[in-house]
């Protein structure tokens, strides 16, 4: 079967489809369908993983273990959820068994050193850049976890506040509560840019 033939013999084109048509046709056990989630998710997963370990080996390491769970949880996908929020929810849980065997987590803010492609090279905007940096990292290691974690779904992997409520297993009003705590506490912590 080609990966633009469905069971039926319907022509489907395979670039089209959204997440949820993908997974209900991975679940049948079309690989094609799945290698599409992976494509698409995979930066996002891994970036993800990659701010809680601080760890290029470990994180392939846990971003290829999350897409093995996914497979086999496949059967079990609900395509009324969304299927990026689905695969956060399960990243989460194995940064979490991670923890549990012992290894270190990086918190967010020890992750935001990790430089970027699009990093500023004028000495002057870095010297800035790594105050702001300073004081971001300063402020969200005074964040709960569960509020480090919020922030960074919502600013930085831009999810809704349905979104992370299905990934972090809280009601979406907890989360907007846990949102509205986090950034009135860096508005306090964080100084102005002219201040720095």
């Amino acid at each position: 079967m080609s990966p633009n033939t469905t069971r039926k013999g319907a022509v489907t084109p395979v670039g089209q489809d959204d997440d949820a048509a993908l997974a209900v046709r991975a679940s049948k056990g079309e690989a094609a369908a799945f290698g599409l989630l992976y494509d698409r998710h995979v930066e996002a997963i891994y970036r993800y993983v990659y701010y809680r370990v601080r760890d290029d080996a470990e994180a392939e390491d846990l971003t290829s273990d999350v897409f093995m769970r996914a497979l086999k949880a496949m059967p079990r996908y609900e395509p009324r959820q969304a299927f990026l929020a689905w695969l956060y929810r399960i990243a989460r849980n194995a940064v979490i068994d991670r923890a549990r065997r012992g290894k270190r987590q990086v918190s967010y803010e020890d992750a935001l050193e990790h430089p970027t492609p699009d990093q500023i090279v004028d000495p002057d905007d870095q010297l800035l850049e790594r105050a702001e940096n300073s004081a971001l990292r300063a402020a969200l290691a005074k964040l709960t976890p569960l509020q480090q974690e919020v922030v960074v779904l919502r600013f930085l992997e831009g999810f809704s506040t349905q979104e992370i409520a299905r990934i972090v297993g809280k009601r979406e009003g907890t989360v907007r509560g846990i949102q509205f705590r986090a950034i009135g506490a860096l508005r306090q912590l964080i100084p102005s840019r002219e201040a720095l």
